[in-house]
């Protein structure tokens, strides 16, 4: 079986997981409500410029913080939105662990210890 197979197999079971069934579940659910659809981008967008701040060492000021703060009190509320980011998180984490255990022991390129000392001749 070749490697892309595999990986197939890996996306089917993947799909039929219980985090995708229910993110997708909830993902349909924000679509379906242009209110909690606006909320949750309005949201993913203000992160976004959050993250972009920090990035470039620039401090949160306090209108900042109590944007975040108003939008995430919102989100408590609204519980199709909160479920919605929570499915996504552990989704997230699922496919992070899968990552960590498919690349944990590859190795790939040159690391620095590798390198040809300039005593050792170099082998072809």
């Amino acid at each position: 079986m070749s490697v892309y197979d595999t990986a197939r197999r890996l996306e089917k079971k993947l799909k039929n997981s219980d985090q995708y069934q229910n993110y997708q579940e909830l993902r349909e659910k924000i679509e379906g409500n242009s209110g909690s659809k606006k909320m949750l981008i309005d949201y993913q967008n203000l992160m976004i410029e959050m993250q972009n701040k920090r990035m470039s060492g620039e401090e949160l000021n306090e209108e900042d913080k109590k944007r975040l703060q108003n939008l995430q009190n919102l989100i408590e509320i609204n519980n199709n939105v909160k479920k919605y980011l929570e499915a996504e998180y552990q989704l997230s984490q699922m496919i992070n662990d899968l990552q960590k255990i498919i690349f944990s022991d590859l190795q790939v390129g040159i690391l620095e210890d590798d390198e040809i000392s300039e005593d050792e001749p170099e082998k072809s």
